[in-house]
């Protein structure tokens, strides 16, 4: 097989990895699997949530923390991805765009909330397997949530 054909298959490969990982994201997010879902970012991960939800911060742990006290706030959550984009900068790391429109529901008789974003991504394989390394969430809109996000930038 020619070197082009092999860099090409393992592109691919790569890209279903990490889409997976994407998907099983939302999947542990979604069934509350917090210990889970920060196994899935390296313990060296950057994650920015936006102010409300502590900024930039560095770790899994801290990650972990914030997740479990955002996601305590409702009975149940869905989030559906759409539009994952990825540009491989070298065989182990890619960056990547992805849509999520989010659904929360609030206890009681409290409404429910949508959040629509998009996740920028920088994805490392390390030890053989794909993980977050940086994980920012930018937002369109949302609603019911008393949050301040980071917003989607725009052109004018």
């Amino acid at each position: 097989m020619s070197d082009t054909l092999v860099r090409m298959s393992q592109e691919l490969l790569d890209r279903q990895a990490i889409t997976d990982l994407i998907h099983r994201y939302c999947l542990l997010v979604d069934g509350n699997r917090i210990a889970e879902v920060a196994s899935l970012f390296f313990e060296d991960c950057v994650t920015d949530y936006g102010p409300t939800l502590g900024g930039p911060m560095k770790g899994r742990e801290p990650l972990a923390k914030m997740l479990s006290a955002g996601l305590r706030m409702f009975e149940a959550t869905h989030h559906q991805v759409s539009n994952i984009l990825l540009d491989f900068e070298g065989p182990d790391r890619a960056r990547g765009t992805t849509y999520v429109t989010a659904w929360h529901r609030s206890p009681g008789d409290a409404p429910h909330a949508v959040v629509w974003a998009r996740y920028d991504d920088v994805f490392e394989r390390r030890d053989g397997h794909w993980g977050f390394a940086n994980r920012r969430i930018l937002v369109a809109g949302d609603t019911g949530l008393p949050v301040e996000w980071n917003p989607i930038p725009r052109q004018p």
